[in-house]
């Protein structure tokens, strides 16, 4: 199967340990990854169009996960969005829920979680 058949995750993380093993995981499930240090350089990718589902940490410097979603809502693009976050406090909770994400998984991430949702987002039983 080519990459252009494969459904497209990206992931915007500052912590390089938790893109890598993000990244991992999504291949091994059967998707194509894609990992960005800052929502900024998501926003300027040539995969912006192409990702059908964005794994985004929330709290991050520059431009946190929740900011970077409310930008492509008012640039008109939607995507499926799941929000990881190492502080999952109430406040942080208050603002995914807030948001157009389907959900926030606390880190570490729990590969059977982040397997399910990524399947819902794209569809999947």
């Amino acid at each position: 199967m080519s990459f252009s058949a494969i459904e497209l995750v990206s992931i915007v993380d500052d912590d390089p340990f938790v893109r890598a093993a993000t990244s991992s995981l999504v291949r091994s499930f059967g998707w194509e990854a894609r990992a960005f240090e800052s929502a900024i350089d998501f926003l300027a990718s040539d995969v912006l169009m192409r990702t059908r589902c964005l794994v985004c940490d929330v709290q991050m410097p520059t431009m946190d996960g929740i900011a970077l979603v409310e930008r492509l809502g008012r640039e008109g693009l939607y995507m499926p969005v799941i929000f990881i976050s190492a502080f999952a406090n109430a406040r942080t909770r208050e603002r995914a829920q807030s948001s157009a994400a389907l959900c926030l998984i606390e880190k570490p991430i729990d590969a059977a979680e982040l397997e399910t949702w990524i399947g819902r987002a794209l569809g999947r039983p």
